[in-house]
């Protein structure tokens, strides 16, 4: 009975927005929702939990103004996702604050970038992750490597954003002296993110599995890890070092793992490179991922393709590179990927250097939203225009039911 009543939720839903509705419906209580936000710069994602817990992956912006931005450059892009997430939260138990933030690597387009840095009033420049929170406040923020940025070396953390990473290490002590807490991500761990306004209520079928960070990668067993590396770790850069984890609600399961490295680029000699494999051997199946890297050469190599299945693939993308035509008809590929599910993508940059048979794949661009209903038995997918600040709705998918790769 609770099946069906699931299902007539869901439809009803479904049938409210092809008839009449132009915009996303209002997050209830037991709904997840995993918006990929859109600004041609860089990697954003802002997750609500069933709960009402808040968790933003990423804030980024390269500050290249040859790439288009959206909705327009009369604000940074960091401002622009702090509007588009205060938007979201007008619906929470939280309407201020970002209960969780998240910044996978340090590179410009998932934090920020010193290239046309705004000046700030508290002793740090404004870009990105820093930008945001000048408008919405962090419970807790977590990145790969607090506190010593010393992996794989100090040189190389810093040279990683060079000229930003000094602004993150003053914003982030001024943010701790107003009450932001700050820690490592803890490859391994369970629910190091966790929900804040009801966990009881979602105990029995809700988790966060931390998966990789730093070149390590989660065993499968307890909290164990493993160094994938076996020489020199400053051979790793910070995309192989991405963090990356699992959510599961119920039997949907969500994959976001930064800019981790599939190895398959023909510039990486070593195999130690390949980050994706180790992670798909404990991510298993999944509904819908974040392509790794933004879908670049060395990245959704077949093993993890066919490994996490995903029904959809979401590529938040910032360049006429994501994706390349390569990984493209990697992915795209019966060969490789006999089970290949819907792509969707941020921006429409791409459609440039892919082929109009390679472009076809790729339902209309945009804010990418995934409603998974209550109890996570059911989700479907929206795609929101990021020109428009009132968000209406551009393409609703069908209802998918999870968990059935």
């Amino acid at each position: 009975m609770r099946r069906l009543l699931l299902t007539f939720a869901a439809f009803a839903a479904f049938f409210q927005l092809t008839t009449a509705q132009e915009y996303l419906p209002k997050w209830q209580e037991g709904y997840m929702d995993i918006h990929t936000i859109a600004t041609g710069r860089g990697d954003a994602t802002f997750i609500v939990m069933p709960d009402g817990t808040t968790l933003m992956i990423d804030a980024g912006d390269n500050g290249k103004a040859k790439d288009p931005q959206h909705p327009d450059t009369t604000k940074r892009a960091g401002e622009w996702q702090a509007i588009y997430m205060k938007k979201v939260m007008e619906d929470l138990p939280n309407k201020t604050k970002v209960d969780y933030a998240m910044i996978t690597h340090f590179h410009d387009d998932h934090m920020g970038a010193v290239l046309q840095m705004l000046q700030g009033k508290n002793g740090y420049g404004l870009s990105g992750i820093t930008l945001v929170g000048e408008f919405v406040d962090f419970g807790t923020l977590i990145d790969r490597n607090y506190p010593d940025y010393d992996f794989p070396s100090r040189k190389k953390v810093e040279g990683a954003n060079k000229g930003f990473m000094p602004e993150y290490f003053k914003f982030i002590e001024y943010k701790k002296a107003q009450g932001m807490k700050m820690e490592r991500f803890d490859v391994g761990a369970l629910n190091q993110i966790k929900m804040l306004n009801d966990p009881k209520k979602y105990r029995n079928n809700f988790e966060i599995r931390n998966l990789a960070a730093n070149g390590e990668v989660w065993t499968g067993k307890g909290t164990e890890a493993v160094k994938q590396y076996k020489g020199d770790p400053k051979l790793f850069d910070e995309n192989v070092n991405s963090t990356a984890l699992v959510i599961t609600y119920g039997d949907f399961r969500y994959y976001n793992g930064g800019d981790l490295s599939g190895g398959n680029w023909k510039s990486y000699k070593s195999n130690e490179r390949d980050m994706e494999s180790g992670v798909a051997r404990v991510c298993g199946n999944v509904d819908v991922i974040k392509a790794n890297h933004h879908g670049y050469y060395d990245t959704c190599n077949g093993f993890f393709l066919n490994t996490l299945s995903p029904e959809v693939v979401v590529i938040d993308a910032r360049s006429n590179n994501h994706p390349v035509p390569s990984t493209m008809t990697r992915m795209t590929d019966p060969l490789v990927w006999p089970d290949m599910g819907e792509f969707y993508i941020t921006v429409d940059k791409a459609r440039e250097k892919l082929s109009e048979e390679l472009w076809s794949h790729f339902k209309p661009w945009g804010h990418i939203v995934v409603r998974v209903y209550e109890g996570g038995k059911q989700y479907q997918v929206f795609v929101l225009d990021p020109d428009k600040l009132d968000y209406p709705v551009k393409y609703i998918s069908e209802i998918k039911t999870a968990g059935v790769n």
